[in-house]
C-alpha cells in the first residue's frame, strides 16, 4: 500500500485463518434401490471403496457405471468411534484389596489377598444404519506389586479370603520404624528402608464391541488402588 507521503506499508497482516474446506465424499458405497435396481452414492464415511486408493480404480469405475441411488441410504456409522466413546464414558472401577492377616502379615507366613471382581459392563443400542452395537467392559486381570520387589499376574476370581484365594505372597523380612532399626537389638533383622510396604492392585479393564461382525478389542485401561502393609515376625523364645 502506497501512501501520500510516499511511504510503501506492508499490506495488513490477516490473523484470521482460511476456514476450513469441506470433506469432499471419498468413498463409493453400492446399494439396491426397489426403483432403479442396482445403484451407487458417494460418502464421507469410511468403509466404502476407497477412491484414494488406486488398487480400488477399477471396481470404482465399475460402481459409478451403475445409475446413482435417487436417495443415498444413510452412511455406515463408525461403529468403533460410537463403542470408544460409550467405553470411555463408564466409570471402571478400582480393586479394593482387603490382606489378611489384616492388621499385619507375618514373615515366612503367606498373606492372602482378596478384592471383590466388579461384574462385567455391557451396552447395547441401535446404529443409525440399523446395525445392532453392543459394547462391553470386563476385568481380564489383577495384577499385584507387593511392595518388597515381587509382582504378579493373577486370575481377578481367585483374589478371595482366606482360606479359599490364591492370590497370595510370603514376606521374608518384617519391616520396622527408622528408630527400631537404628536403636533395637533386633533391627538388623528389619528391612533395611522400609517402615511398611506398599501393595498395590491393579485391574486391566478391556473393551470391546460387536457391531454384527463378531467382538472386536478397543483397548485397555487400568485401574489402581494402594495400601500400607506392615510386616512383622514371630520369634520363638525357649521358656525354661
Amino acid at each position: 500500500h502506497c501512501r501520500d507521503d510516499g511511504v510503501v506499508r506492508p499490506p495488513p497482516i490477516d490473523d484470521e485463518p482460511p476456514p476450513p474446506e469441506a470433506e469432499s465424499p471419498r468413498y463409493v458405497y453400492l446399494d439396491i434401490d426397489p426403483v432403479v435396481g442396482e445403484c451407487h452414492y458417494w460418502s464421507t464415511i469410511p468403509g466404502g471403496l476407497d477412491s484414494h486408493d488406486s488398487r480400488n480404480d477399477a471396481a470404482i469405475i465399475a460402481a459409478t457405471m451403475l445409475p446413482i441411488c435417487p436417495s443415498a441410504p444413510v452412511a455406515p456409522t463408525d461403529a468403533t468411534g460410537r463403542a470408544w466413546e460409550v467405553f470411555r464414558s463408564w466409570y471402571l472401577a478400582s480393586p479394593e484389596p482387603a490382606p489378611q492377616p489384616a492388621a499385619r502379615g507375618i514373615t515366612g507366613l503367606p498373606t492372602f489377598l482378596s478384592s471383590l471382581e466388579p461384574a462385567a459392563i455391557t451396552h447395547f443400542e441401535t446404529l443409525p444404519d440399523g446395525r445392532p452395537l453392543n459394547v462391553r467392559a470386563r476385568i481380564t486381570e489383577l495384577r499385584i506389586d507387593w511392595g518388597d520387589g515381587t509382582t504378579g499376574s493373577y486370575d481377578p476370581s481367585t483374589a478371595l479370603v482366606y482360606p479359599n484365594g490364591s492370590v497370595t505372597h510370603t514376606y521374608v523380612m518384617k519391616t520396622c520404624p527408622a528408630d527400631y532399626r537404628a536403636n533395637h537389638p533386633s533391627g538388623g533383622l528389619c528391612h533395611p528402608t522400609l517402615e511398611h510396604y506398599t501393595i498395590t492392585a491393579a485391574y486391566r479393564w478391556i473393551g470391546e464391541y460387536n457391531s454384527g461382525s463378531g467382538w472386536v478389542s478397543l483397548s485397555s485401561l487400568d485401574r489402581t488402588a494402594s495400601l500400607a502393609y506392615d510386616v512383622d515376625e514371630v520369634r520363638g523364645v525357649p521358656i525354661p
